[in-house]
Parts: C-alpha cells; structure tokens; sequence
C-alpha cells in the first residue's frame, strides 16, 4: 500500500464510520488515495471531486464550476464549506446519516491534502531564497536551504557551532544569540566576516514566536564601500561616514556601533557631529541628504 493510501485509511478509521457507512469505505478510500496523489494538479483533484459527487449523488457543493480556481487554499475552504454542509446541512444525502458522515470523513482529507500541498509550495519557495536558518531562540538550527549551507561551508560570515549558529569572528554567538533573544520586530543585525567584508541579517520572529528566521544580505553595497564615497562627496570624517554608511543601509546606530566596535554614546556623538556638519536637523531629513550623495 502507498504511503498515500496508508495515510488516507489512517484518516478513515479515525472518522468513526458505521452502519452503511462502513458499506462504501473501499470506494472512499481509493478516492481519498487519489485525492493525496494529485499532488496539487488541479485537473485531477475535480476528477477526484467529480467522482465524490457522483458516488454521494450531491448536486451541490461538490458540482464545482469548470472555470473555478482550485489550488491549496481553494481545496481548503471547499473542505470547510463539506464539513458545514454534513454537520448542519438538511439536505445532505437527503438526510442519510451514511452520506453525512461520508462527506465529513472526506472533508478531512481535503483538508490533509490541501496542507500537504501548501507545505511542498511553501519548501520549494525556501530553497531559491537568499541563505536562510530558521533556528530557536536559543540559536539551535533547525532549517536551513541550500544557500544558507554553503555560505556555512564557506566559513566567512557564520558558523555553527553545538548545533548552534554563531556569527563568525570575536564575540558573534554572543551578539546573535542577544539580539535573538531581544527581538520582538523585524531588524537587522549588521556585522563584518572574518576578512572585514561587511553583511548584515535579516531577523524576523515566526508565528510560533519559538522561532525565529535569519537571512543573510550579501547583495547591497556594505558600509565598508560606501562610507570613502560619503566621507569624499560630504567632506565629513572617516568615523561620521562610517557611520552614515550603515544608517544609509538601514542599520539602527546600535547595530552601527557594534559594526564599528565602538560604544553607543560614541556612536551618538559621531550622530551629532555628522548631523552639524551636512546642516540637518533630524534623522529623516539626514538619511535623504545621504541618499542623494550616495547616487553621485
């Protein structure tokens, strides 16, 4: 037996079916197996759901429009409506108890399969992103894809160790693991790899707020690069265009102090210094004065 016909005779002997119910199981077995098989391919899921329809002689909810969208969450919400239907619905089967609980026992499977489904999307999606880890807040991997491995491998920015992720060079698992056990909004951590090549991550808290997703950003200009550039066009200090470089790339001036080793109160002070000498009041006007000398 297939693991999907194993997975869908699981579900049917936990529907609780009796009666003449239990009569028709074979025949609902095979169209929930084959519900599981489609894989998300939408012709043969109205195949699967013609042939629901037919056997439960239901006119109704499964007598779906042959230009009706049907992908995961479509399959869902149809579930949900069968499930309404068999619990509270008059008409369901003209009343047979047998079809009610035929119909319910299948909504669940359209249920399990439109899960599936999603969850095959959403790790296929996970795989062509920038290097991503989804880890506790502990800093314990738990995922990984393909992009976040060989920049592993590769040894500059990350490394993990005890199963833990660490940012490479002096005192990153101590930063990371902060900054994980801190956060509460979306922010990014800036740092630099072992040859001084600036990067920064991304980190955002997971529904189930136990975890937590980091990308790494490779792809932008780093400070390192633009602050020459700044210091040349604004005619400010090498420490101000350091610092104007990583406000220029969205960093907040803790994460610039801690890229630049230097304590927040001096960060602030090279803030103030930098804000008299370009002639710019607040932060707001400061980072579009910054853009503009950015572009040339």
């Amino acid at each position: 037996m297939s693991e999907d016909s194993s997975e869908a005779g699981r579900l049917l002997a936990e529907s609780d079916l009796s009666g003449a119910a239990v009569a028709a199981a074979p025949s609902l077995l095979h169209l929930a197996a084959e519900l599981h098989t489609a894989r998300g391919n939408p012709a043969l899921w109205r195949g699967t759901l013609r042939a629901v329809r037919d056997q439960m002689q239901c006119d109704g909810i499964f007598n779906l429009a042959a230009d009706a969208p049907l992908g995961p969450d479509d399959l869902a919400a149809l579930a949900g409506r069968v499930t309404h239907c068999a619990t509270y619905g008059n008409d369901c089967g003209n009343g047979s108890a047998a079809c009610q609980t035929h119909c319910a026992s299948f909504a669940v499977h359209m249920h399990t399969a439109a899960y599936a489904v999603r969850k095959t999307l959403q790790a296929g999606l996970f795989e062509h992103l920038a290097p991503t880890w989804v880890v506790y807040r502990s800093g314990q991997v738990q995922e990984a894809n393909l992009s976040a491995r060989a920049l592993l491998q590769d040894g500059e920015y990350v490394k993990v160790v005890s199963s833990k992720l660490e940012l490479a060079g002096v005192g990153g698992g101590r930063v990371l693991r902060n900054a994980l056990f801190k956060l509460n909004q979306p922010m990014r951590l800036a740092w630099q790899g072992l040859s001084g090549q600036p990067m920064s991550l991304l980190l955002r808290a997971l529904p189930d707020s136990s975890y937590v997703a980091l990308t790494a950003l490779l792809d932008a200009p780093g400070p390192l690069v633009q602050a020459p550039l700044l210091a040349q066009q604004l005619g400010i200090t090498r420490r101000q265009s350091e610092l104007a470089a990583h406000l220029l790339a969205d960093h907040t001036v803790a994460d610039a102090a801690r890229a630049m080793g230097i304590s927040r109160h001096t960060a602030n002070e090279h803030l103030a210094g930098l804000q008299q000498r370009t002639g710019t009041v607040d932060r707001k006007t400061l980072l579009a004065l910054l853009r503009r000398a950015s572009q040339g």
